[in-house]
């Protein structure tokens, strides 16, 4: 929909504008006081249906829309509710630079208890649409790196001669099954295929991407582990040991991967590759101490994949920054009232 077509001069303009914003950040309650406060004003003559109140309807709505898409998406079968209307998290910030913390409210307004609810209000709101911010930046990082880790290993699989759609194939009927027939069929496609390093790393890599990429169930994750153990077991009594160490570079992100209450599954497999020494001892420690392991494997892999992760990161400080400037004027809009 087009603007309405507005004659003002710049300074008009520029009123209109800024309450737009305002009220659409904190709701209709500042309209009202902003009519209470100046009803006598003529520069806010639109706010009593004066001229150029359509244009000011207009910029609100717009101000609204867009501070609704930077709430987020709502799930699915929800409705995204305007930021006055949004339930307000405790005021604890996240460590991203304290960004969020703003100086306290000028004296003058120190005796205003309306003034002041406003500005806790918006503070509120700067730091619900933070911490909004920071989760959507961990999710798009998260699928940035997963794309760029499946572009890696299909080009380690190309270069090796390795078929991952046959790879793929023989999974399948693991994941969905997990028959003692399954894992054996895909075990000897493994050791059929796996005749050189960058087949065993391709291998491995892949194995790594379909176990630790984001949304991937628990059953998957269990299913190809056990996969995995029988590989293990086929490579001592082989001694395939190209394929063991491949496996050995990137099994503790796999077995850490697990939610912590399903651990219990996987304990005696744990035991299992200790008693058996498939892997060294710096390995199986990481194992035992699944949290931190997995948490030093993540800040490792943002590191490894930082060119991916950059841009992502860069655009929403961008997108907080310019809510941090007005949430500001806003303080100052009403310091300017008084």
């Amino acid at each position: 929909v087009p603007p309405p077509r507005v004659r003002a001069d710049q300074e008009q303009r520029n009123i209109i504008d800024k309450l737009a914003q305002f009220v659409a950040r904190n709701g209709p309650e500042f309209e009202k006081m902003t009519k209470q406060k100046q009803r006598d004003n003529p520069k806010f003559a639109f706010l009593f249906r004066g001229e150029y109140f359509n244009y000011y309807q207009y910029k609100v709505t717009t101000e609204q829309q867009m501070f609704l898409s930077l709430q987020g998406q709502a799930s699915p079968g929800q409705q995204a509710l305007p930021p006055w209307q949004q339930p307000q998290p405790d005021p604890v910030l996240p460590p991203w630079q304290q960004a969020a913390a703003q100086p306290p409210p000028p004296a003058a307004l120190q005796g205003l208890p309306h003034v002041q609810e406003q500005i806790q209000q918006s503070l509120a709101n700067l730091q619900q649409q933070q911490q909004h911010l920071l989760q959507q930046q961990q999710e798009q990082m998260e699928t940035a790196v997963c794309a760029a880790q499946e572009a890696r290993v299909r080009a380690m699989a190309a270069e090796a001669q390795l078929s991952l759609s046959d790879l793929d194939g023989l999974l399948q009927p693991i994941i969905d099954t997990c028959t003692k027939d399954a894992i054996s069929t895909g075990k000897t496609w493994i050791f059929s295929n796996a005749k050189s390093t960058g087949v065993c790393e391709a291998l491995a890599e892949y194995l790594r991407w379909r176990i630790v990429r984001p949304g991937s169930s628990f059953e998957l994750r269990l299913h190809l582990i056990y996969l995995i153990n029988d590989v293990l077991h086929h490579c001592q009594r082989k001694q395939a040991q190209e394929l063991q160490v491949a496996l050995q570079q990137v099994v503790v992100p796999i077995f850490c991967m697990a939610e912590e209450e399903k651990q219990q599954k996987l304990t005696k497999l744990l035991q299992l590759w200790e008693k058996n020494r498939y892997f060294e001892d710096s390995i199986i420690g990481q194992l035992k101490n699944p949290a931190p392991s997995l948490a030093q494997y993540k800040t490792a892999l943002m590191a490894e994949y930082a060119s991916v992760v950059a841009p992502v990161q860069l655009t929403v400080q961008q997108q907080f920054r310019t809510l941090q400037m007005q949430h500001q004027q806003f303080v100052e809009h009403l310091t300017s009232m008084q």
